[in-house]
């Protein structure tokens, strides 16, 4: 890899990722750290660690087994519930809430573990449906013999507890960092108080940069034990050579459980998916006034007409961020894959974007942009596409690099002795073969992108996006303006996947 591509690469990601949190640390005085040890930050951190306990508690226990039924055995319509699955991880854990309030009538702490378990459970799902993926029927075959179909799945599910385990610490990491379920849960119900609360707060009360950061630190460091997992898994990826006689393991019979495990693979997606969507068209078509078609028609147009700028602004945003992210993970990717020396420390620098909570990235991002010197840029949609790529690009490289890892190196090295360049190896050798992880990275970032809300909430130029517009409205009123809204957002974020499932060969791969 050519040194000077990956300096050049280090020094955006340190731009647009790192200098957002520098600038804040840089913030703190010895008055803002004593606010961290008081009682009330105390309260903050015992609840919060509550919050994120329970909801990466229950997307693990539904997400494990969720993944395992839809992957390995021969449950009815497993690859179109398998794919339906990924849906509740796609929509704005905003959407979620609005409606799955509404209909259970649930409020405060409970609903908003609820709601974040559910929107969280996909993340379980495909990391243990990628771990049993992984089974080699031999494998399997050795533990049948040995100790009959009881023997192999335990084997199979200890294999994939760890995947598991590194999935519910991602989605412990999400919800600790959540903003916008708690706030709206806090606006139809009791007060839920949570760090990314405080943070606003301080922030928008007294514009008190110092106190934010320093209400912020614990939770960061929090999140940071807790992503610190998903770098054991990224270094354990299974290295496969393209001269490999890898097998995969057969479908387990379910025989007698086939039924209440399709009642219990249904029953998720009906609270994850046909709760949300169906009240949503249920609002959008003219809820208690009448439902008709007619009326869904209108309120579909309405909506559309109304916010096309918004929705405009979104897809260019996140277009925009998606197709700058994907050069700048595979150069980062890369190199991180081939670094022998210091990959841990590199890792963990790679997750700090993602382990600061979004509303502190985006005061960040204000503090480092909103200045003569770069007005120009902090007044367009520049701005925005910056603060995405900054956002998720850490997901992208941690994707690409252990995508990466399996690539045999004795290719590269193989083009290196017939004299191709770095630049070239990169990108006639690297690239095609990590075109599905790289179209995967790209896709992963359009969806964050047009589903970010907490960090988009208080810089201006991402206030012009569908999501900050369906913020503000549902804060003012539910109607079928709002119904529709949201069902459109869900068209547009679901839009790549499905699209790709129609048309393309082979699967995408985003996972780090």
């Amino acid at each position: 890899m050519s040194r000077p591509l990956v300096v050049a690469a280090a020094l955006v990601f340190v731009l647009v990722g790192l200098a957002p949190v520098a600038g804040m640390l840089a913030r703190l005085g010895p008055d803002d750290l004593a606010t961290i040890v008081d009682a009330r930050t105390a309260q903050l951190f015992v609840r919060t660690l509550a919050l994120g306990g329970g909801s990466a508690a229950l997307s693990f226990l539904v997400g494990m087994p969720f993944g395992f039924l839809v992957t390995r055995t021969d449950l009815p319509g497993a690859p179109f519930l398998r794919a339906l699955g990924v849906l509740p991880l796609l929509m704005p854990p905003l959407i979620l809430a609005m409606t799955f309030t509404v209909v259970t009538g649930l409020q405060g702490g409970i609903a908003i573990v609820l709601v974040l378990g559910l929107a969280t459970f996909p993340l379980v799902a495909l990391y243990t449906a990628r771990a049993l993926e992984r089974i080699d029927a031999r494998a399997q075959e050795s533990a049948l013999l040995a100790g009959g179909p009881g023997a192999a799945l335990r084997i199979e599910l200890s294999l994939a507890l760890p995947s598991a385990a590194c999935a519910a610490c991602f989605a412990f990491a999400l919800a600790i960092n959540d903003f916008a379920v708690p706030d709206y849960v806090s606006s139809i119900g009791p007060k839920f108080a949570v760090y990314a609360d405080e943070i606003f707060a301080s922030w928008r009360s007294d514009k008190d940069t110092g106190r934010a950061v320093a209400a912020a630190l614990p939770i960061v460091i929090l999140t940071l034990a807790a992503l610190l997992p998903t770098l054991r898994l990224g270094r354990g990826t299974t290295r496969v050579s393209l001269g490999g006689d890898f097998r995969g393991a057969a479908p387990v019979a379910l025989g007698y459980r086939k039924l209440p495990a399709f009642l219990f693979v249904v029953g998720v997606l009906v609270l994850s998916v046909g709760l949300p969507i169906g009240r949503l068209l249920w609002e959008a078509g003219g809820g208690s006034r009448g439902f008709t078609t007619a009326n869904l028609a209108s309120a579909f147009t309405s909506a559309f007409e109304r916010t096309s700028p918004n929705l405009r602004a979104s897809l260019l945003f996140s277009v925009a961020a998606a197709l700058c992210t994907a050069p700048l993970a595979l150069v980062l990717g890369h190199a991180l894959a081939r670094a022998r020396r210091a990959r841990r420390s590199a890792s963990l620098i790679v997750l700090i974007p993602i382990a600061v909570p979004a509303i502190l990235f985006g005061i960040g991002s204000i503090a480092l942009w909103n200045r003569p010197a770069t007005a120009a840029v902090y007044d367009s949609g520049a701005m925005a596409v910056l603060l995405f790529i900054g956002r998720f690009a850490p997901f992208a490289v941690l994707a690409l690099s252990s995508a990466a890892a399996t690539l045999d190196p004795r290719l590269e090295e193989a083009a290196r002795l017939a004299g191709a360049g770095p630049v070239r190896r990169l990108a006639w050798i690297v690239a095609p073969a990590l075109w599905p992880a790289i179209l995967g990275a790209m896709v992963l970032v359009f969806v964050l992108a047009l589903r970010e809300l907490d960090a988009a909430i208080l810089v201006p130029a991402a206030n012009s996006t569908a999501l900050f517009r369906l913020y503000n409205a549902v804060h003012f009123g539910r109607d079928d303006f709002v119904a529709a809204l949201a069902l459109l957002m869900i068209f547009f974020v679901a839009l790549p996947g499905a699209l790709h499932a129609l048309l393309g060969r082979r699967r995408l791969e985003f996972l780090p």
